[in-house]
């Protein structure tokens, strides 16, 4: 025990005959020192705890100005954080478990009064009042905490099958207390049908296999309306590892939830005009191509034509300066015919449309290392994934900026992309050996165009990862659903369309 050294004790007693045995008891103990006051009435002890403090109170209950246990109830008012011991008759041993009913920490015995006797008594009244105190404060402390946080409280005892349910736990599921009786079962009655077995499911693992529960679940109000909770406890078991107690609370999280539904609406509106959007490039893109491929570069043919017969006409008659700007002429519209199917091709390649996103991309890789000098090994199989239009454009365009950022970032000379069906996924791997990045630049979702890419990836119900490290290199890899990619297309008038 953590008793003081020196004791402060205020005796109230008003028989010389027994102060003076109660003083000569304190002193024969050698446990510790004290420090004694005498108040002779209630009056005076109580104006001396007013203005002191004392560790321990010896309170005779038949002062002249007291009235039996009405003498303690004063005293207690006064000094509500003292530890008092009552000091009875024989006769008055009810009235001393009254007091200790009513917080006395002991009675002892003025007859039975001696050294040892007082010593003990004296010491685990302190100590115990000191445990008493420590607990209210921390059950102060954790019902200002629940409190704060408008919690609700439960406490279900599994072996009687009672629970405690707290007055804030009646409110947040919207029943007074003869609407809700305390027992488990009146509570599952609550749940929405829809979210019963997974309650009673997670309910059962945490006592079972002790398994952390945490669970969100919604609850019918009086009203009629669902509300959703959080609800979370711990089991008590006991040595032969039975569960024996559950106590847990609840929150209150409907607002949450609500938020965290508009939250992802918004997101899965902002996905569908994100989608709307580069629908509409890829067709004002395919348009505009079609337009230079077929109008402009028809144009340029013409003219080609045209420029041959002018040739032949004045051909002899043209001295040979003029001929050599007429082959100059010739050179320019070979040029931009050259340009315009290049133009036409950057913007969407005819065979996207017309052979299907492998043809295309295999042609890409040739037209890229042709221009960038960086060697491609390209894995590409046209029968094993049968995309329909909008993922064939999607995974073109992934590996077009795939291979477009290599060009521009890594120093690679050497890339390698692979499009392979790996059940239920279609998986498309990029990687390079080039300088690679450091991991900060790898997480960061802006660098080197990867936010456009998972935009794309995510529009088909996918995810794309990159590896990366300084010196090794950048790897990316998309996982695409293959009942999302081989999708048969939806054509303007709902009609499915031919997978390419």
């Amino acid at each position: 025990m953590n008793t003081p050294s020196s004791v402060k004790v205020l005796l109230v007693e008003d028989s010389p005959t027994d102060a003076l045995i109660i003083g000569e008891a304190l002193i024969d103990i050698s446990e510790f020192e004290h420090t004694l006051t005498r108040a002779e009435s209630l009056g005076d002890a109580l104006a001396l705890a007013c203005g002191a403090h004392f560790d321990v109170v010896l309170l005779d209950l038949g002062l002249p100005d007291g009235n039996g246990i009405d003498t303690f109830r004063r005293f207690r008012h006064i000094a509500p954080d003292t530890p008092v011991l009552v000091l009875t008759g024989l006769a008055d041993i009810s009235v001393g478990l009254v007091a200790i009913q009513e917080g006395a920490q002991d009675y002892v015995l003025k007859r039975e009064i001696q050294a040892a006797l007082l010593s003990r008594a004296i010491r685990y009244a302190i100590e115990r009042n000191r445990a008493l105190t420590a607990l209210a404060a921390s059950e102060e402390r954790f019902q200002l905490a629940v409190s704060g946080a408008s919690a609700g409280l439960w406490d279900w005892n599994l072996r009687t099958g009672e629970m405690y349910l707290s007055p804030h736990f009646r409110e947040i599921v919207g029943h007074d207390e003869d609407e809700l009786p305390n027992e488990m079962r009146a509570h599952y009655d609550l749940v929405h049908p829809d979210d019963l077995e997974r309650v009673m499911l997670a309910i059962n693992a945490h006592i079972q296999d002790k398994h952390p529960y945490d669970v969100e679940y919604r609850v019918r109000t009086r009203a009629g309306e669902y509300r959703w909770i959080q609800s979370r406890a711990q089991a008590l078991w006991d040595a032969s590892g039975k569960a024996y107690r559950m106590v847990g609370w609840i929150l209150d999280v409907t607002d949450r939830r609500r938020a965290d539904e508009a939250l992802r609406e918004s997101g899965e509106e902002l996905q569908r005009l994100s989608a709307n959007i580069q629908h509409i490039r890829e067709e004002e893109k395919t348009r505009i191509a079609r337009e230079l491929h077929d109008d402009l570069g028809q144009l340029l043919t013409a003219m080609k034509i045209d420029m041959g017969r002018f040739e032949r006409t004045i051909e002899g008659k043209i001295d040979e300066s003029a001929g050599d700007a007429l082959r100059s002429i010739y050179g320019l519209i070979d040029q931009l015919v050259a340009s315009v199917r290049r133009i036409a091709a950057d913007l969407r390649p005819v065979m996207l449309d017309d052979l299907g996103p492998i043809p295309a991309i295999d042609w890409f890789i040739h037209e890229f290392s042709a221009r960038h000098g960086i060697a491609v090994n390209a894995q590409l199989d046209i029968n094993e994934v049968a995309f329909n239009r909008d993922s064939g454009t999607e995974v073109f365009r992934m590996v077009q900026e795939a291979l477009t950022n290599i060009a521009r970032h890594s120093g690679a000379s050497e890339a390698e992309v692979e499009i392979a069906r790996e059940e239920p996924f279609c998986i498309v791997k990029i990687r390079d050996n080039g300088r690679g990045a450091l991991p900060d630049a790898r997480r960061s979702r802006k660098s080197f165009g990867l936010l456009g890419m998972r935009e794309r990836a995510a529009r088909l119900g996918g995810e794309l990862n990159v590896a990366t490290a300084p010196g090794e290199g950048f790897s990316l890899t998309v996982t695409l659903p293959l009942t999302v990619v081989e999708a048969p297309d939806i054509d303007d008038a709902g009609v499915g369309a031919v997978r390419h």
